[in-house]
C-alpha cells in the first residue's frame, strides 16, 4: 500500500470519467501490490519462483530424457535418485543442511512408501516414452475421483461437498473427452492386411500407446493412489523434523529399489548400448538437477504461501507445462485434447479436500504442537 498523498496538482477528473477512474485505480493497485510484495519479500518470491521452474520443466525434461536416451528409463530413474541422495549427504557432512538423528523405526516407515515410489517413477518413465506428456497431466487430475473415497476410509474425512462433486464431475468430463480425442486422433483407414487391420483398431482403441502403454498408465496411476493416501499418514505420523532426512530417506532407499526394476525389465542390459552425445549428456544432468530442485522448494513453497495460493501455483505449473511441451516440438496431444485437458485442470483448481469428520477433529493434545513443524513434509520431488 502506497502510504504517500496525491499529487495534489494533477487533476484527472476533468479528463477521464470518474467510472475509468476508479476502473484504472484498482487495476495499479494491484499491479503496485504485486510488485511490493516481490520487492518487500524477494526471499519468498525467488522460492515461488524456483518451484514453478521445477515443476513446470520436470514432466517435459523427463520426456526428453526417453527421447534421447530410449529404453534405459531405470537407468535414468536411478541417476536422478542418486544424484539427490548423494547430494544430501555431502551437503549434511559439510554443515549445510541439517539432519535428524538416524531413526531405525522412522526408516523402516519409508520401506513400502519408497519401494512403491520408486516403482511409480520407473512406471511414469515409461508412459512418458510411448505417449505424450499431457496423457501424465490428465491421469493425474484424475486422483481426487479416487483419492476422495480413500480419504474417506482411511483419513477420516467427509465425503466430497457440493462444489468438489461438480469439480470431480468436470474432471471425469474432461478425461473423456481427452480419451475420445486421443482414439480419433490415432484411427486410421484400415490396411487389407487382416493382421495389420486389428493391429491398428488396437492401436486406435488405446491412443496409439498400446496394451503394453497403457497396463504402465494403470499401474502408474494405482501406485500414486497408494502414494497419496499413505503418504498423508507417513508425513503426519512419523515425526521427521527436517526435511532434507524425509528427503535423504526417501531416495536412498528408492535408489536401492531401482537397480531390481532394471534388472528384471532388461534396461540395465541396454546401458552399454547408450550412444552418449552432448544432448543426452545435457538433459540427463538438468533431469536431475530439476529432481533435486523440486525436493527442496515445494517443501520451501508449502511453507511460504498459503495452501490457497500453492494450490493455485501448482495449476499455473500444469499450464506452463502445456505451453513448454507445445512450442519445443510436436509430441503434444490433439487440439481436442488439450481442450480436454483444460477442462481437467479447471475442475482440479474447483476440488477442494474435505473436512474431517466430527468425530475425528480433535487432535491428541500432545500431538498439535509437534505436527506443525513437519505436517507439511513432502517425501520427494513430484511425480
Amino acid at each position: 500500500v502506497n502510504d504517500e498523498p496525491p499529487d495534489e496538482h494533477l487533476d484527472t477528473s476533468a479528463a477521464v470519467p470518474e467510472e475509468e477512474v476508479v476502473s484504472e485505480s484498482r487495476a495499479a493497485a494491484f499491479v503496485r501490490q504485486a510488485v511490493q510484495t516481490v520487492l518487500r519479500d524477494p526471499v519468498t518470491a525467488s522460492v515461488v519462483a524456483l518451484y514453478c521452474l521445477c515443476s513446470a520443466t520436470m514432466l517435459v525434461v523427463n520426456k526428453m530424457t526417453t527421447v534421447y536416451m530410449p529404453h534405459v528409463v531405470a537407468f535414468i530413474t536411478l541417476c536422478q535418485f542418486a544424484t539427490t541422495a548423494a547430494f544430501v549427504i555431502i551437503a549434511s557432512k559439510l554443515g549445510k543442511v541439517e539432519l535428524d538423528p538416524f531413526d531405525w523405526q522412522k526408516f523402516v516407515y519409508f520401506v513400502p512408501y519408497s519401494c512403491a515410489f520408486a516403482a511409480s517413477s520407473y512406471a511414469s518413465m515409461r508412459v512418458l516414452a510411448v505417449s505424450n506428456v499431457e496423457t501424465i497431466i490428465v491421469f493425474r487430475a484424475c486422483a481426487p475421483l479416487v483419492v476422495s473415497v480413500f480419504d474417506y476410509v482411511f483419513h477420516k474425512r467427509a465425503l466430497p461437498g457440493m462444489r468438489s462433486s461438480v469439480a470431480m464431475l468436470v474432471i471425469a468430463v474432461g478425461a473423456g473427452v481427452y480419451a475420445w480425442a486421443e482414439l480419433v486422433d490415432h484411427s486410421t483407414p484400415p490396411r487389407d492386411d487382416a493382421t495389420a487391420h486389428m493391429r491398428r483398431m488396437l492401436d486406435a482403441a488405446t491412443g496409439g500407446m498400446g496394451v503394453e502403454g497403457y497396463l504402465w498408465v494403470c499401474t502408474w496411476f494405482a501406485l500414486l493412489i497408494f502414494l497419496l493416501t499413505y503418504g498423508k499418514h507417513l508425513v503426519s505420523g512419523i515425526g521427521l523434523k527436517s526435511v532434507w532426512s524425509s528427503v535423504l530417506y526417501n531416495n536412498a532407499l528408492c535408489t536401492c529399489v531401482v537397480p531390481f526394476l532394471g534388472v528384471v525389465t532388461g534396461d540395465f542390459s541396454r546401458v552399454p548400448s547408450i550412444v552418449w552425445t552432448p544432448m543426452s549428456l545435457f538433459v540427463l544432468l538438468l533431469s536431475c538437477a530439476i529432481g533435486l530442485g523440486i525436493s527442496w522448494a515445494g517443501f520451501r513453497c508449502q511453507q511460504v504461501v498459503t495452501a490457497t495460493a500453492y494450490t493455485v501455483v501448482g495449476v499455473m505449473n500444469k499450464f506452463l507445462t502445456i505451453l513448454i511441451n507445445v512450442c519445443i516440438w510436436d509430441k503434444h496431444a490433439a487440439p481436442a485434447g488439450m481442450f480436454g485437458l483444460f477442462v481437467c485442470l479447471f475442475g482440479g483448481s474447483m476440488y477442494q479436500q474435505s473436512p474431517r469428520r466430527p468425530e475425528a477433529v480433535s487432535p491428541q493434545p500432545d500431538e498439535t504442537a509437534e505436527k506443525k513443524s513437519y505436517d507439511r513434509v513432502p517425501i520427494v520431488k513430484a511425480v
